[in-house]
């Protein structure tokens, strides 16, 4: 933690890969005025959760709202207001980087707040298309992909450059995101991403580890010094293999390609059905929820409950009228209990269906 005002002589070099600090501080005070602080959560009551909307799509995206929660609870990153440094102890709490295809890095943001903000992400992305043709789309694999991307159709960021974006999430991270979101945005399922894993943050990570020990005793100008100089002779050292990075990558997507044909081949079926049918899938299991009341388990427990006490009082009616057909004291009556006998043994057969039908929607038996 330093004293405000007493960084080291500046020290830049001269390919820097990192944003300034200006511009990251502009896009956050940006994304602060276009999305309000979400407020502290409040109990909810059982009239609020009823007069609920149903579970929907925000916008164009093509994950409903209650799988999206789901997901956003799930991962720390998804919440601005979890840290991951104090910021009372570190006033460079992280780094957030772009990189490419190749594990390259773009830019970098140096990240001076406590939490995984969102604005760093947009300054990023920002930054990117401004040094790209008009005609460039991007896609972007983040590890909360799904948020970023609802966050943008929710507030409007990246406005100008999102119709030319195409959002995913990291293949190692989309596991644990809600399945519906996963047949949504994981790159294996989206086109566009072929066999792109989205994970060259963490290999960059790893490989700039060795400075951890060294930069958090050195000053600010030192410390950005130092990572310009780790990254670009990376750089240097990943465009020199390039050539054999591209062989071995055709090799194993002509590999990949062969076995994913012999399994198309063996099926019996043309990829126009079975596209088909996995467009299907992709739209029954990313519906919207029905709408529940929070009440809807209670009733329907109590429902069983209704429904056993009226079994319990028909066993008992049976068995009087089975000891009155037996006892064949008048033959009117036994005739009149058989009649009501065969009747009340229909009502209690048609009774154990239905809570045999009400127990197996809520998972439980006898």
């Amino acid at each position: 933690k330093r004293n405000s005002g007493a960084r080291d002589p500046p020290h830049s070099h001269p390919c820097s890969v990192f944003i300034p600090e200006t511009e990251v501080e502009n896009m956050e005070r940006y994304v602060a005025q276009k999305r309000p602080t979400n407020p502290r959560p409040q109990k909810r009551t059982r009239r609020a959760e009823e007069d609920d909307p149903c579970d929907h799509y925000e916008g164009s995206l093509r994950v409903p709202k209650s799988v999206l929660d789901d997901c956003e609870a799930s991962f720390t990153a998804a919440d601005d207001r979890r840290e991951k440094a104090s910021t009372q102890f570190f006033d460079d709490t992280a780094l957030m980087a772009l990189v490419c295809r190749h594990d390259v890095v773009l830019f970098l943001a140096n990240m001076r707040s406590a939490g995984e903000k969102q604005h760093y992400v947009y300054v990023l992305i920002e930054t990117l298309f401004q040094h790209l043709p008009q005609w460039f789309s991007l896609g972007v694999l983040y590890d909360i992909g799904c948020q970023l991307e609802r966050s943008c159709i929710k507030w409007n960021f990246l406005d100008r450059y999102l119709k030319r974006i195409v959002f995913g999430i990291s293949v190692f991270h989309a596991f644990g995101h809600q399945w519906a979101c996963q047949i949504v945005y994981h790159p294996r399922k989206r086109e566009g991403f072929g066999l792109t894993d989205g994970e060259g943050c963490e290999r960059v990570w790893h490989s700039i580890s060795k400075l951890i020990a060294v930069l958090r005793v050195c000053g600010y100008h030192q410390r950005l010094y130092t990572l310009d100089r780790q990254i670009y002779n990376t750089r240097l050292e990943i465009l020199d293999r390039l050539g054999q990075w591209l062989l071995k990558r055709t090799r194993h997507t002509s590999d990949k390609r062969t076995s994913a044909e012999a399994i198309l081949h063996s099926s019996g079926q043309s990829q126009d059905f079975l596209r088909s049918q996995w467009a299907a899938q992709v739209e029954h299991q990313t519906k919207p929820l029905p709408k529940q009341r929070a009440s809807s388990g209670k009733d329907a427990l109590q429902a069983i409950l209704d429904l056993r006490k009226a079994r319990d009082v028909l066993k008992e009616r049976i068995k009087f009228l089975e000891d009155a057909v037996l006892s064949g004291d008048s033959g009117d009556d036994v005739l009149t209990a058989e009649a009501d006998l065969a009747k009340e043994r229909v009502a209690l057969k048609e009774r154990n269906i239905q809570i045999t039908n009400k127990q197996a929607i809520l998972g439980v038996s006898d």
